[in-house]
């Protein structure tokens, strides 16, 4: 019989240990804007364009009864960074950190973790939300940056919308049109730690539309940890697509489009190679019925496969059909219904199946979902209710209801209010319900019920001045059924085993303050400040013994100034600067970052970049675990054609 852990290792070092081992490895509708490179508009231009993750329909930024910012393509490409994780540094009130060279934790309002549950992520469509611990792994999401048209970013619940698991937030990631992305394009970059390549060229099809295609591959050396040890860490990912889009007659369209890839990271504990890797393929077709009227159909299809040496093995496919219809009703009533159907299927193993395995190891599961939304103006349109709720069907917990009311009212074109009430749910997991942890000593119950949150927000945007604006938004949520282990269900001993339960609540307070400066046409300037306050609590008489520790593992405050400067024709340069605060439990100090990208355009085709990340500090530590994120230096090229 094997030896078991004593209760003191278990409570100091399980959910590090067993949770974060296995973390080591998220639908738009049609009528997505059109590309727009919003480094050029004015501050009233950029106040009001169109946004679709709100309501899956456009709307003006200014008037969206949400916590929403747009980070557009232009600024990604400006920065010089490399990974989607990255991007979502640039957005006010996401916390980011990032662990070692592949792995990240990243969600909005609070509850970080490698495994992060809250966040519900998309990219063109397609769901990048996984069924193993509701969450994403970000070393596998990625794609050629240069094609990204823009990054809606939703703090907040979204569930009546986007489903399940948009607890605390929405990511939605559109990419640019075959059409918007034509030509040839070849960048390199090398660095001190990172080297990278990327391919892509566009063309048309006929008169029946347009196509892309692209290749990209990066190798990062290994982080370093405390004390300047290797942390044996390196990793690479090769990663490949396409997007197809036709225009079809009875003004029909339809897009499809996919990718491939595949990475390596090594193991730091035993240095063998972790694999991960997988393919997807997205088929969208929609029809315009008139002004106010449009139906859309949209398929995907997601295989991946990815083995942790130490822990487990997961091969999973999955499999989504949903249909949406947006009408006009007696000229008041935008309404959107739909539905859904997803399942996916896993095998997921361990490695030694005394120390971890899934019991069972194969495991279908299916959800159904239907959803409504009347979006009513008011008073001219100054007044813009918006009522809707989601239904979904899951082989976990069964009925789900997730319903939000908003409202946005508009004072005049420079001023507005909103505020919104959201119900939103986590549904369980692979891990919460079928984990079993070193023969027992921590084991899953199907009993375990979906996380929940009621969560009132009130939110004021003002185009203060033709240079100056500001978008405020505060936050109150309180959660229920949070997830903890508890070793009450056997035996009144004070040994293990523990059992994954429903074992707290919790309430989370804020807000987040985004100002944005643009005195001349070459110049912006964007700060921002968010703050959460999360205190949760196990319920009286439990003994969860981990509830107790979730709540301070997110910053407090964070403050983000961005600075884009066109000196002229040929250079020009963006400064992020991000000042995070201490993460208690994590034993991380609070710390300052400064990126910096110089771009010089030799010709219109030709360009040169050097970008600089975390400038002022040779290392420093963004979350556990003992690695530290040093400061590197890049420089590429960059030729279109």
């Amino acid at each position: 019989m094997p030896h078991l852990p004593s209760k003191t290792m278990i409570n100091s070092q399980l959910t590090r240990v067993v949770i974060g081992a296995l973390a080591l490895h998220t639908s738009l509708i049609s009528a997505q804007p059109s590309t727009v490179d919003l480094t050029g508009l004015s501050l009233e231009e950029l106040m009001n364009i169109d946004v679709v993750s709100v309501s899956k329909q456009r709307e003006p930024l200014q008037q969206s009864a949400a916590a929403v910012f747009v980070l557009d393509g232009e600024t990604i490409r400006r920065s010089g960074i490399t990974s989607i994780p990255e991007a979502l540094r640039l957005v006010p009130g996401v916390q980011v950190a990032r662990i070692d060279s592949h792995t990240w934790a990243i969600t909005a309002r609070g509850f970080n973790s490698t495994v992060g549950d809250k966040l519900e992520v998309l990219m063109d469509g397609r769901s990048l939300y996984t069924p193993f611990f509701s969450g994403v792994f970000w070393d596998a999401q990625d794609t050629l940056l240069e094609d990204i048209d823009r990054i809606e970013v939703i703090r907040g619940p979204g569930a009546a919308l986007w489903g399940a698991n948009a607890v605390n937030g929405v990511v939605n990631i559109v990419t640019k049109s075959a059409a918007e992305s034509q030509g040839g394009f070849q960048q390199l970059g090398v660095g001190e730690s990172e080297r990278y390549a990327a391919w892509r060229y566009g063309g048309n099809l006929g008169n029946a539309g347009h196509y892309r295609a692209y290749a990209k591959t990066n190798h990062h050396d290994a982080e370093e940890r405390r004390g300047s040890a290797d942390a044996d860490d390196k990793r690479k990912h090769e990663q490949a697509g396409f997007r197809m889009d036709f225009q079809l007659p009875d003004n029909d369209r339809l897009t499809v489009q996919g990718d491939i890839y595949q990475g390596q990271v090594n193991n730091a504990t035993n240095n063998e190679l972790e694999e991960t890797e997988g393919h997807n393929v997205i088929a969208r077709w929609s029809r315009q019925h008139g002004q106010h009227s449009a139906t859309e159909v949209q398929f995907y299809f997601d295989k991946t496969f990815r083995t942790n040496a130490e822990t487990y093995s997961e091969d999973r496919k999955s499999f989504d059909l949903e249909l949406e219809h947006r009408f006009l009703f007696l000229d008041q009533h935008e309404i959107i219904i739909g539905g859904g159907y997803y399942v996916t299927r896993d095998d997921v193993r361990g490695i030694n199946p005394v120390i971890l395995r899934f019991t069972p190891a194969r495991r279908t599961d299916e959800t159904w979902n239907l959803f409504i939304q009347d979006q009513i103006d008011l008073m001219s349109d100054q007044l813009r209710l918006t009522f809707g709720v989601k239904y979904e069907n899951n082989d976990y917990t069964g009925d789900e209801v997730q319903p939000s009311m908003r409202f946005s009212y508009t004072i005049d074109d420079r001023n507005t209010v909103w505020g919104a009430v959201s119900r939103a749910v986590r549904i369980p997991n692979r891990l919460d319900h079928n984990l079993v942890v070193f023969n027992g000593v921590l084991i899953g119950d199907s009993a375990f019920e979906s996380e929940e949150v009621l969560a009132y927000e009130l939110g004021y945007r003002s185009i203060v001045s033709s240079t100056f604006s500001l978008d405020v938004a505060i936050f109150y949520n309180e959660y229920d059924k949070l997830r903890g282990f508890t070793d009450d269900f056997l035996s009144p001993s004070t040994l293990p085993p523990y059992k994954v339960s429903n074992e707290g609540e919790g309430v989370s307070q804020g807000g987040e303050l985004v100002l944005r400066w643009q005195p001349s046409e070459n110049l912006n300037l964007l700060v921002s400040q968010s703050y959460v306050d999360l205190d949760v609590e196990r319920y009286t008489g439990s003994n969860d013994v981990n509830i107790r520790d979730n709540d301070e593992n997110d910053p407090t405050s964070q403050t983000s100034v961005m600075i884009g400067w066109d000196i002229n024709k040929q250079w020009s340069s963006q400064l992020n600067a991000r000042y995070v605060g201490a993460l208690d439990d994590q034993k991380v100090d609070a710390y300052t970052a400064v990126d910096l990208s110089l771009l010089w355009r030799i010709t219109k085709d030709l360009e040169l970049g050097l970008i600089g990340k975390n400038l002022f500090d040779p290392q420093h530590a963004e979350f556990g675990g003992g690695n530290e994120i040093q400061r590197t230096v890049n420089a590429q090229v960059t030729w279109r054609f």
